[in-house]
């Protein structure tokens, strides 16, 4: 793949993952319906997919296929994609040991996602100031120097020529670019 592109496909790859936890709920709350319709997990995961929007549709697709190659249900399950499907697939894996309502697990998981998903929004809500000042911070220093170029072009030369300008510069952007690191850190949603 070409560097140019690595930071689109990882931003693609991101946003995917992101829909996929918005779905999971969706995909856990189906699986519980068919279970609880009388369908053995097999067959509620192979029946599932139609009932779902992309691009949950095609990864409940793909661990279906693996299931039915005799993937074990829990590394079906975590095909899915996401740590949610880590979670469900977990769950689901102690269910099959220990037995028990897989139905009824399936609905508190479904139940459970969608608070987790809610939560998240929260904190993202609530730390969006954090990150929109972060950038804003981040972006002043280049703002100020790219002013200086087009306003007072003699002093954005002299800046440039002299190693204590450079130097100036080259620490000033170090310390912008660890400050919105350090932003980005505290502001993260898990």
């Amino acid at each position: 793949m070409e560097p140019a592109l690595r930071p689109l496909t990882a931003l693609r790859a991101r946003r995917r993952e992101r829909v996929l936890a918005d779905q999971m709920h969706l995909f856990v709350a189906e699986m519980g319906a068919h279970v609880r319709a009388g369908r053995t997990l097999a067959q509620a995961l192979g029946e599932v997919a139609d009932d779902l929007p992309e691009p949950i549709c095609s990864a409940v697709r793909s661990a279906d296929a693996a299931m039915l190659l005799g993937a074990p249900p829990a590394e079906a399950l975590a095909l899915v994609g996401g740590e949610s499907a880590g979670v469900v697939a977990a769950a689901v894996s102690a269910q099959l040991r220990a037995g028990g309502d897989l139905a009824s697990l399936l609905d508190g998981l479904a139940e459970t996602l969608l608070e987790r998903e809610a939560q998240r929004r929260a904190a993202a809500v609530l730390t969006a100031q954090a990150r929109a000042t972060g950038r804003m911070v981040a972006a002043m220093p280049v703002v100020a120097v790219g002013g200086l170029a087009v306003i007072d072009r003699a002093a954005f030369a002299a800046l440039v020529a002299s190693p204590v300008g450079v130097a100036a510069v080259l620490v000033s952007g170090g310390l912008t670019a660890a400050g919105l690191v350090i932003v980005r850190r505290m502001a993260a949603v898990a």
